[in-house]
């Protein structure tokens, strides 16, 4: 496995995550937020899409990072699908920068998009990229909706924890909480049944006990447990503390239901932190090696 191949790739897909799911929890909860985090992120999409395209090379060629071999790079660029690719999501993150000096009002819907499209192109990198035909056209697009419910997520993560973090209004948090139920539930389906598909499709569905004996198998499993860990804790915030919360806001005595709050997002973030990094190192991996 290389290094830095899944390290490259790991902050790559935390970068778009999040620069697709914050703008998009921001505009459905109508929220302005800050101007500064898309700018950011965006500007790191596209310095780890560089990276990430030496460090393919890197790894092919057997080069350091810094001093890849750039035969192999135009060769990357010019005969695979990762030129389009990296013209797809160079292009819509462009598109990102002169909408930031939008108003606060249309910022985040006019972001929304572009961000979008920009995360879903990560499905051109992994191993839906090397399927062909029809079906190399469904799993990519199944790879691309598993992504985008999976910033979707992230960014609500991100967006709820800074809330908790920074001391919102109580109030104001527990609304957000009990809006996102909704698209939580429609993500958690999405995912599911994309995550379900794309299994299939990589290694053909008599082949899926075969992962059992591969390393590929083996960190899949460690991420499906991740993930059910995550749903657990969604589904105590959604179930228990949002309630609680609720019910503080007009009784008093906040702190308590708000440091609960706090704890449980800290460790569903950190959870999808880790299922990043595991996707990160599962992409360069032969599922039945």
């Amino acid at each position: 496995m290389d290094g830095v191949l899944v390290a490259t790739r790991f902050a790559l897909y935390a970068d778009l995550a999040a620069l697709a799911g914050l703008p998009l929890f921001w505009w459905s909860m109508g929220v302005a937020g800050r101007r500064t985090v898309p700018a950011l992120l965006t500007a790191g999409g596209l310095l780890l899409s560089g990276l990430w395209l030496l460090a393919s090379a890197a790894g092919m060629a057997g080069t350091p990072l810094l001093s890849p071999d750039w035969s192999v790079v135009a060769i990357l660029l010019r005969d695979t699908p990762i030129g389009t690719m990296l013209a797809v999501r160079a292009g819509a993150l462009l598109l990102i920068l002169p909408l930031l000096f939008r108003r606060a009002e249309g910022r985040n819907a006019a972001i929304a998009l572009p961000a979008a499209i920009a995360a879903m192109t990560l499905a051109w990198s992994g191993h839906a990229a090397a399927s062909e035909g029809m079906a190399g056209s469904a799993h990519r697009l199944a790879d691309a909706l598993h992504v985008l419910a999976a910033a979707g997520w992230l960014g609500a993560l991100l967006a709820l924890l800074g809330a908790v973090l920074a001391g919102r209004q109580i109030g104001l948090t527990a609304v957000m909480l009990e809006r996102f139920s909704l698209f939580g539930t429609i993500f958690v389906a999405t995912l599911i049944a994309t995550g379900a598909f794309n299994a299939v499709m990589i290694v053909g569905l008599a082949q899926l006990p075969a992962l059992l004996h591969s390393l590929y198998g083996r960190l899949l499993l460690v991420k499906l447990g991740l993930f059910a860990a995550m749903l657990l804790l969604a589904a105590a915030n959604r179930w228990q503390l949002t309630p609680k919360l609720e019910h503080a806001v007009t009784t008093g005595g906040s702190h308590a239901a708000m440091a609960h709050l706090r704890l449980s997002l800290l460790l569903e973030t950190t959870l999808a932190v880790a299922i990043l990094a595991l996707v990160a190192a599962l992409g360069t991996l032969d599922p039945l090696a």
